[in-house]
C-alpha cells in the first residue's frame, strides 16, 4: 500500500497526517459506517508534541500493526493517522457490528502501548467533511 503524507500546523503546533492511497475510498461509504478511533498515547515525545527521531523508529512494527487491524474487504479499512501533541490517532471506518475491542488488546499486550477508543456510527463519512484538512477528493 502506498500512502500520502502532509504536515501541516494546527493550532500552533506541528500535526502529521498520512493516509493510505485507497483507489477509491468512496466505494467503501455504504458497507463500512462505524468511525473508530484508536489513540496512542506517545512515551516519548518533543516539545512540539511530536515522537522523539528515536523512539518514532522503534514503532514501525506497531503500525504496521495498526495499519493492518482490519481486512479491508471484509471488517473495515484504515483511512488515516495523524499525530499531533504526544498522540498518534488511527482512524478506520468499520463495519457497524465490528467489535474490534480484542484486537485493541491484542496489540496493548503485543507492544506493551498505552491505547485509548472510541466509537460512533457516521453512516454518511461526516468525520472526514469535518476534518480541517481535504483528506480525500471525491
Amino acid at each position: 500500500m502506498t500512502w500520502s503524507t502532509a504536515e501541516i500546523v494546527y493550532e500552533g503546533l506541528p500535526l502529521l497526517l498520512r493516509r493510505p492511497d485507497h483507489s477509491n475510498v468512496w466505494k467503501f461509504k455504504e458497507k463500512f459506517t462505524k468511525l473508530v478511533s484508536i489513540e496512542h498515547l506517545l512515551d516519548k515525545v518533543n516539545s512540539d508534541g511530536l515522537p522523539e527521531r528515536k523512539y518514532n523508529s522503534t514503532l514501525s512494527d506497531f503500525d504496521h500493526y495498526m495499519c493492518t487491524l482490519f481486512d479491508k474487504s471484509t471488517d473495515g479499512l484504515i483511512f488515516l493517522i495523524e499525530t499531533f501533541s504526544g498522540k498518534r490517532n488511527y482512524y478506520y471506518y468499520t463495519l457497524p457490528d465490528f467489535n474490534y475491542a480484542l484486537l485493541i488488546e491484542k496489540a496493548k499486550l503485543k507492544f506493551k502501548v498505552n491505547l485509548d477508543s472510541w466509537t460512533r456510527p457516521d453512516i454518511g463519512w461526516g468525520f472526514l467533511d469535518d476534518y480541517p484538512v481535504q483528506i480525500f477528493t471525491k
